[in-house]
């Protein structure tokens, strides 16, 4: 029996389709960073979803459970790599004069930060969308800022997206289900 069907559902649908965008992504971006790296956040994203939909369709006790604890990590470690991304993407569209080792030393020390705390401290959803919130929110200005500038149906799509993911999180947090 499947516990959470709507959540399981959903993270199964996002998953699909954030693999897709993906390869999409990946398979036309003839070695610009910038579309590689956007392939590798919905990789990490469509990791979340999916692993996020074995966890909430297989483990109703949640993290209180050995097995649902392992079953979580995953999602938490996928989150972790999204969160690095979205900040490696924000700060090289804002701050395109920082010195490239020192935005790769400020992603890495925000993933070693991020990863010791859902691994070690505290796995819970809210304490990973504190961690994501800043990253999100300097890519959603980044994002914003070269939709203005280029006027690229591109970059709005990925402003709409990026919205939409905030939205969902938002939901999620207030705990808005569609099963009773």
């Amino acid at each position: 029996m499947i516990h959470d069907p709507d959540v399981a559902g959903t993270d199964v649908a996002l998953a699909l389709l954030a693999a897709y965008l993906g390869w999409r992504l990946w398979r036309d971006a003839a070695g610009r960073r910038l579309q590689r790296t956007g392939a590798v956040l919905l990789a990490a994203l469509a990791s979340a979803a999916a692993w996020g939909a074995v966890f909430h369709a297989f483990f109703p006790a949640g993290t209180t459970t050995l097995p649902g604890s392992l079953a979580w990590k995953p999602v938490a470690l996928s989150i972790v790599v999204a969160g690095a991304t979205m900040l490696d993407l924000g700060l090289g569209l804002l701050l395109p004069q920082l010195a490239p080792r020192l935005r790769r030393s400020v992603v890495l020390a925000y993933a070693a930060a991020f990863a010791v705390v859902v691994m070690l401290l505290d796995d819970s959803f809210t304490s990973i969308v504190r961690f994501c919130v800043p990253t999100l929110i300097l890519l959603l200005l980044a994002s914003a800022r070269q939709s203005v500038r280029s006027h690229s149906v591109g970059w709005r799509l990925i402003l709409a997206g990026l919205l939409l993911s905030a939205g969902a999180a938002v939901l999620q947090q207030a705990r808005v289900t569609l099963h009773p």
